[in-house]
């Protein structure tokens, strides 16, 4: 269980890092001395802006997951205190 919620933060961390390298194409998007053209620069900032979205997503997904299992593991045990 406990692993999940590492896996889970570390996936968070990976998706706000991705919307970061987003945000930093499109603050410097209009740079004349950048190497990349405007067109493949809106593809990149689309790309890395959609790919953190979703790796965001499966992060709380596998967070929720892993709560649920969590509760459910808790709650075995006291069912099995219960009958004793």
């Amino acid at each position: 269980m406990k692993n999940e919620r590492i896996h889970s933060t570390l996936l968070g961390a990976v998706g706000a890092y991705l919307i970061y390298l987003a945000y930093q194409l499109f603050e410097k998007r209009v740079d004349a001395d950048a190497s990349m053209s405007p067109a493949l620069r809106i593809v990149f900032i689309a790309f890395f802006g959609l790919a953190g979205v979703a790796v965001i997503v499966y992060a709380l997904l596998v967070w929720k997951k892993s709560r649920r299992d969590n509760e459910q593991e808790q709650q075995c045990k006291d069912d099995e205190n219960t009958l004793k």
